[in-house]
């Protein structure tokens, strides 16, 4: 099997920069050069030294482990990631440019760095897989896939075999075009995950700083969306009152805010149901229709005396309420 090229862009660019030797006399010294052709040499001799700047440096792995009970690491692969290898890729080599956008510099890094790794995992055996955290904060966009299958079929690496890690930001794009992409990855066997999570700024990362700082004092979980959503895909029957998964989901998240110390209170316990998930999650409080229905003044204030054990005072006093 042919040797697998150590940098695709730095190769591109000799190539494409190639320089030719300087013609030499009969003599054997070099033939003195005009001003324009010493001013060209020394533009070509620039913008090559920038490009190599700029060029993928060599790459460097992460054996990746899987975990099992008895405490035995299995090999499974390997990741490549500039950033936890303290390169700083992206930082360096991406520049402001006239001609290329910073989301197109970013693509195009991506694509170097996708064409890279695969050729040189090609020669891997078949159960070790390829990981590549992307930099593109609006990866995946449309044209992702035909840019990942071009680097494909060059270096002949197995789509199966692949795992992307793509940023929060490009996952959060809720369009059918990035659905679309990432439902095609995964039926060919790519695995997708899901990079920085917890450490971006979001309802999560926030959560922790502020309970931790001590200006938090619980959360507030509205529990209508463990409705079902009409995205929701079902085998056969009627569609459930709640969806299962939500329930897990919501169920374990929010046991990591209890963890934190915090309170929570379930809001829009609009159904039996919903009152039932609200219990057995062990929120503090809660509120909903299937408690009470919204009242007026009067009403919530002849409510608390009753509650407080005063007895009931009618007043006869004319208010707008009901009006």
């Amino acid at each position: 099997m042919p040797a697998a090229p150590q940098n695709l862009h730095a190769g591109r660019t000799v190539m494409a920069d190639g320089l030719s030797e300087l013609p030499e006399s009969s003599t054997g010294y070099a033939t003195p050069m005009s001003a324009s052709s010493a001013g060209m040499f020394a533009t070509t001799l620039r913008s090559r030294r920038a490009r190599q700047k700029s060029a993928l440096p060599p790459l460097r792995w992460l054996p990746r482990f899987m975990v099992g009970r008895g405490g035995m690491d299995k090999v499974i692969g390997a990741q490549v990631d500039m950033s936890q290898l303290w390169l700083s890729v992206p930082r360096r080599t991406l520049r402001k440019s006239r001609r290329k956008s910073l989301g197109q510099q970013q693509r195009e890094f991506d694509s170097d760095l996708l064409g890279n790794a695969c050729s040189q995992a090609v020669a891997w055996p078949d159960s070790m897989r390829l990981m590549v955290s992307l930099e593109d904060d609006q990866a995946p966009d449309g044209d992702f896939n035909g840019r990942l299958n071009a680097v494909l079929q060059t270096s002949g690496f197995p789509v199966s075999r692949l795992d992307l890690v793509f940023q929060e930001s490009g996952l959060a794009q809720d369009d059918k075009e990035t659905c679309y992409t990432l439902s095609a990855l995964r039926d060919q066997g790519c695995q997708i995950f899901l990079g920085g999570f917890g450490s971006a700024p979001s309802s999560l990362s926030l959560l922790r700083e502020r309970a931790m700082g001590g200006l938090l004092d619980g959360v507030q979980f509205d529990v209508s969306m463990l409705a079902p959503s009409g995205m929701s895909w079902q085998q056969s029957g009627n569609v459930p009152l709640l969806d299962e998964s939500a329930m897990l989901f919501y169920r374990a998240a929010l046991d990591a805010v209890k963890a934190l110390g915090l309170k929570v209170r379930g809001i829009g316990a609009d159904s039996p149901d919903l009152l039932a998930f609200v219990q057995k999650a062990g929120c503090i409080e809660a509120s909903g229709t299937v408690l009470a229905t919204p009242e007026t003044t009067a009403q919530i204030t002849e409510r608390f005396e009753e509650t407080a054990g005063r007895p009931r005072r009618r007043r006869m006093a004319r208010t707008a309420e009901g009006l």
